[in-house]
Parts: C-alpha cells; sequence; structure tokens
C-alpha cells in the first residue's frame, strides 16, 4: 500500500465511480447477506405462501368499480334492447291481425252502405201520385175577419177547416243511379297504403285503423302509437295531399269522443244527394226533435237532422256558389214537410228578389216575401212586438215555453200558439244599409224569443267582421259554414280553420251547440220543379192569410235610418270633403281635419256621412278606409 496521500484520494475516487450500483442490486445484495446472517444463526428458511393480491390502491379500485359498472348498464341495455325488439315484433304481428280486419271491416261497412242506398232508393212511393193529389178538391176555409193585435189567432176557440195534408214523397224526383259506388274497394286500399307509406317515411308512429265512406268524401281514421303527438300527424297535411294527388285535404285531430285522428279525402265517384232519398229514410220519418231541419248526410250514411228549437237560432255563411241557397231551400222545404199552417208561420226576406220567389204562394207566410231592405227592420221590429204579445199571452197560463203552452191549449180544446220562423237570404245587403237597427232586433229576438217559440235565420256570403258582428256570433251558437277562400273567414264562421279547404257545391262543416265539434256533411239537393211541386200542394190546401199588422209595415223614415239620409240635411263642406278623398285617396278623420281645417269632430261626422252612403267603407282595425267609388 502506497503512503501517497494523492494515490490515497485518487482510489477513493475510482472506488465512488464502481460503486454506482442500482438500488435494485443493493436490494439483492442486502438479501443475500441477510440470508447468509441467519443461516450461520442455525435459523432455517421455510417457504410461505404469499398473498397475491395487489395493494389496495384506492385509485385502481375506483377503476374497477368503474368498469363494473359499465359492464352491468351495457347488459341492462342489452337485456332492455332485446326485450323492445320482442315486443315489437309481437304489436307488429298484432298490427298485421288488425290491418287484415280492418280490411274486412272496411269492405263490409262499403257493402251495408251500397245495400242501404239501394233499398232506400227502391222504396216503394205512396199509393197517390202526383196528378191525383193535384186533383183533389179542397173546400175553402170560411172567411175570416181580419187578425188584430188586440184579438190574437192563437188561444181561442178551434176552426173548423178542412183537413190539412203534408207533402209526400212522391212529389219529388227519384234517384237516377241507385247502383252508384262513392269510392271503389281498391282505390280505398291504395289511399291507406300510401296515407301509411307517408306516416313511415316521416317516422311517426301511426298505423292506420280503418275507413268511413261518405257521400263526398272518405276519413280516414288513424290511430297514433305511445307518445306519438296529436300535431306531429296534423303537421304533414301538405305531404299527405301532395303523396295522395288531392286538391286538399281536411284533418280532424282528434276526432270528438275517439281515440283517432281523422284524415278526410275526396272520393272519386260522386252524386247528387236527392231530397226525396233523405225524406224517404227511417231516420227521417222516425225523428222525435221538435222542429226538425234536414241539412244533408254525414260520413257513414247517417243523416244530419238539427233541431232548430235547441240551436235556437241558425247562422249560415260561405261563398258564392257554395252551396248556401241550396242548404237554405232544403231547411224550407223540411219544415213545410213536417208542420202544416196552422203549426208554423214564416217571414222570408229576399234581398235578392230571386232565392225565395218561388215560395209566394206558399199558405205557411203570415206576410209576402220581404224584398225591399227599407221593410227588414219594421219586420224585425214587428217580431220584437210579437214576441212580447206572446209572452203575455203565456204568463196567465202559468207555462215557462211555448212546448207547456200547446200542451194546455191541447187539453182545453183551444187553439195552439204557431212557431214563427225568420230566414233572411242575405245579410250583407241589410247590415250595409241599416247596420245598427238590424243588429239591435236581431239580437234582441235571439236572445229572448227561444221560449215563445220565435226562431231565426240568417245567410250571408260575406262573412267579414262587419257583417257577421260580436253581438250576432254570441247569440247564434249553431252555424253552417260552407267553402270560403280563406281561413280568417272560416275562423269568422265557426270559430276554427277547416271550411277553407271544403269542396263545394253543398259541402259544409255544421257545428251543433253546446257540443264543440264540427260535423262533416254533404247537403241535400232540391231543385226548382220539386219545389214548385211542394209550394203548389200546399196552395192547393190552403189559402194565404196574411196578418194586417205586418203587411201595412211603413219603409224606415229618412231621419230613422242613416244610410238613407237625403243630401240636404248634409255638412255644407260634405261635397269639398268627398272630393278631397276621392282626389288624393286618403279617407281618414285626421286627413280631412287639416286639409278643411275643421274640428276633430265636424271632421268625424263627415267621414261617417260618407259611410252611411257608400263612399267609403267601414273602418277595420288599424287599416285605412277603403273607398268604394271612382274619382270621375
Amino acid at each position: 500500500m502506497s503512503n501517497n496521500p494523492n494515490d490515497t484520494e485518487e482510489n477513493s475516487i475510482a472506488l465512488d465511480e464502481n460503486r454506482a450500483f442500482s438500488s435494485k442490486a443493493i436490494r439483492s445484495l442486502m438479501s443475500r447477506i441477510g440470508d447468509g446472517l441467519m443461516s450461520v444463526a442455525g435459523y432455517e428458511f421455510v417457504d410461505v405462501e404469499e398473498d397475491d393480491e395487489p395493494d389496495d390502491d384506492p385509485q385502481d379500485r375506483a377503476t374497477q368499480h368503474r368498469e363494473e359498472a359499465r359492464e352491468a348498464q351495457l347488459a341492462a341495455w342489452r337485456t332492455e334492447t332485446q326485450d323492445a325488439a320482442e315486443s315489437r315484433k309481437t304489436e307488429q304481428a298484432q298490427f298485421q291481425t288488425q290491418r287484415v280486419q280492418c280490411i274486412a271491416k272496411t269492405r263490409e261497412l262499403a257493402a251495408k252502405l251500397r245495400e242501404h242506398l239501394e233499398r232506400t232508393a227502391t222504396e216503394p212511393a205512396p199509393i197517390e201520385d202526383i196528378s191525383a193529389v193535384a186533383a183533389l178538391e179542397i173546400e175553402a176555409p170560411s172567411p175570416q175577419p181580419p187578425p188584430t193585435e188586440e184579438d190574437p189567432d192563437y188561444g181561442t176557440d178551434l176552426v173548423d177547416q178542412k183537413e190539412y195534408r203534408l207533402p209526400g214523397t212522391n212529389l219529388f224526383d227519384d234517384a237516377k243511379d241507385e247502383q252508384i259506388i262513392f269510392i271503389d274497394p281498391d282505390e280505398l286500399e291504395r289511399q291507406k297504403r300510401i296515407v301509411q307509406d307517408t306516416l313511415d317515411d316521416f317516422s311517426v308512429d301511426a298505423i292506420v285503423w280503418d275507413a268511413i265512406v261518405g257521400p263526398r268524401v272518405t276519413q280516414l281514421r288513424i290511430k297514433p302509437g305511445y307518445g306519438v303527438r296529436v300535431e306531429a300527424i296534423k303537421s304533414l297535411a301538405n305531404d299527405l295531399a301532395r303523396t295522395l294527388s288531392a286538391e286538399s285535404i281536411r284533418i280532424q285531430s282528434p276526432i270528438p269522443g275517439k281515440p283517432y285522428v281523422g284524415i278526410e279525402i275526396a272520393n272519386g265517384n260522386t252524386a247528387p244527394l236527392g231530397m226525396g232519398i233523405t225524406l224517404r229514410s227511417k231516420d227521417w220519418k222516425n225523428t222525435d226533435v221538435a222542429i226538425p231541419l234536414l241539412l244533408g248526410m254525414e260520413l257513414g250514411g247517417a243523416l244530419c237532422i238539427a233541431d232548430l228549437a235547441t240551436a235556437p237560432h241558425l247562422l249560415i255563411a260561405g261563398a258564392t256558389g257554395s252551396g248556401k241557397s241550396v242548404c237554405m231551400n232544403t231547411i224550407i222545404i223540411s219544415l213545410i214537410s213536417r208542420f202544416s199552417p196552422d203549426e208554423l208561420e214564416l217571414i222570408l226576406v229576399d234581398p235578392k228578389r230571386v232565392e225565395f220567389s218561388a215560395y209566394e204562394n206558399l199558405p205557411h207566410l203570415v206576410r209576402p216575401v220581404i224584398t225591399e231592405p227599407t221593410l227588414v227592420v219594421p219586420a224585425l221590429q214587428w217580431v220584437v212586438r210579437e214576441m212580447e204579445k206572446r209572452y203575455k199571452t203565456m204568463a196567465p197560463a202559468r207555462v215557462r215555453n211555448i212546448a207547456g203552452y200547446n200542451e194546455k191549449m191541447e187539453q182545453l180544446g183551444k187553439k195552439k200558439m204557431p212557431y214563427l220562423v225568420v230566414i233572411i237570404d242575405e245579410l250583407a245587403d241589410i247590415m250595409l244599409t241599416s247596420g245598427v237597427d238590424a243588429e239591435i232586433s236581431l239580437a234582441r229576438i235571439a236572445q229572448l224569443s227561444r221560449a215563445v217559440g220565435i226562431h231565426t235565420i240568417i245567410a250571408t256570403q260575406r262573412p267579414s267582421v262587419n257583417v257577421i258582428t260580436g253581438m250576432i256570433k254570441a247569440n247564434f251558437p249553431t252555424r253552417i259554414a260552407f267553402k270560403v277562400a280563406s281561413q280568417i273567414d272560416s275562423r269568422t264562421i265557426i270559430d276554427g280553420r277547416g271550411a277553407e279547404v271544403l269542396r263545394g257545391q253543398g259541402d259544409m262543416l255544421f257545428c251543433p251547440p253546446g257540443i264543440g265539434l264540427q260535423q262533416r256533411v254533404q247537403g241535400a239537393w232540391v231543385n226548382d220543379d220539386e219545389i214548385a211541386r211542394v209550394v203548389a200542394y200546399c196552395a192547393d190546401q190552403r189559402e194565404q192569410h196574411f196578418k194586417t199588422s205586418i203587411t201595412d209595415l211603413a219603409p224606415c223614415k229618412a231621419d230613422e235610418n242613416p244610410a238613407l239620409r237625403v243630401a240636404n240635411d248634409a255638412d255644407p263642406l260634405f261635397d269639398d270633403a268627398v272630393e278631397i278623398i276621392l282626389h288624393d285617396q286618403r279617407a281618414s278623420t285626421s286627413y280631412l281635419q287639416r286639409c278643411l281645417r275643421v274640428g276633430y269632430n265636424r271632421a268625424a261626422n263627415l267621414i261617417e256621412e260618407m259611410e252611411a252612403k257608400g263612399i267609403v267603407g267601414p273602418q277595420i282595425g288599424s287599416h285605412p278606409r277603403e273607398i268604394l267609388i271612382e274619382h270621375s
């Protein structure tokens, strides 16, 4: 060994460099040293089974729990998916079975409807024919003094008269085609398949359940699946119309009282529904309503018969040529086919002069047909007085309505109180000439006349808010809507959509009172020859007996009707105001106020006077008034 300090330092540095062992080598070396020492001390080594479990690391345990939860969730999802697939297969099998049953049921219903129509059309007519009825000699009634306001013609002793016979169904034409098929079964199946494919294309879980065939339209009833909203089917109206190549379809969502959504599609074959066929049906003969109105046929072949006694007033509106006038003719024919002149009185208002001219000789009239607009308000005021007189007559009898009064009169052997029905063909013309007075009279009649048997039926071809006002709508809950031009007109009539997609020619939506639903009805058809035969049959049995209290009405005076004021009472600036409005095409009160340098009240009076004389239109919301005449 060298004694040189430098050599010692160098050797220690080299030793330190050679001592650079790994931690694993050190642990192995220490283990061997320990084993050797234990052997020298006399200890023996025994093999002991060590626990293979890893160290309890919290992070590893959480990861393991997540994996186990994921596997459990996947297993649950697999089970749920398999169960859903099995349930879907079962439902598809059930739907397939139901589809086959629905097809059979639809064909059975079509066969029943065809059989019903054939049986109704081939029903034998009454024994007497038209010539025999026309040849009857009816003894003229004994002359009677004209009734007065103080001496009513009801509640008195019965007058001996020849028995009155109601018109028979032999006065109406027979059906031309008794074997008509409204829709071919193959075409019906094609429509159902197209609708089902369209629903599937848009992922709407629904099935075409069955179909109801009507005279003009067929209703496919759709049953939505679980969790399917009705709006999902309703929103496909345009797509369904495209796939069916239809002009328009109507979706009723849902059908009231049924778990279905209705899709109404036009039939390929159509035929007019004759008035004679409907009057020969058992539904009409067996009806027990107080004042039946035959409107037409519903979907499925049942007759739509409204009760005017519970209506108690009817509003009819629709575009020109949609079947409004024919509907009113069927209503009048159904009334005179059920009631005699002693049981029913009529007041007909026809500003167009051509609609009700066929009923001039009808014995049910209490005065000739009113054709002058200036006589409408006095006639309505007479109805108000008649209503008050009836209330005074019924008060001593201690009855609540006309039915109770007539029952008492029948027990006493006295004359019954007849029903009185006022029918106005065109309301728009009356509202234009005497709007406020006519509206007030109609509202009062509608509010109070039900108990005394007075009812009103009004019709218009202009369903706007200034004709069908809020007061009229509130007092006429029963409404009929024919085809209109827009949804706005439909909402004005029936407070909802639907009338804009009707087909016309008698296709209507009937809204009965107190139900809140719309019934699709095909109106019956009656021609002029049938009307003439029925009126002639009634006129041959009974002479007309007008009431002088209503036949002597005077037209509205100028001071009673603002629309008929003469020019002498006009404002001195009226001509200048008209010239300004026509030249500048601006009809507003503020504009006249600035141009003429007058106050607001005088300018407003000038505008109202122009509206009364038909120069400008009414004020509708915030829109400017319409100028109705041109500047010359």
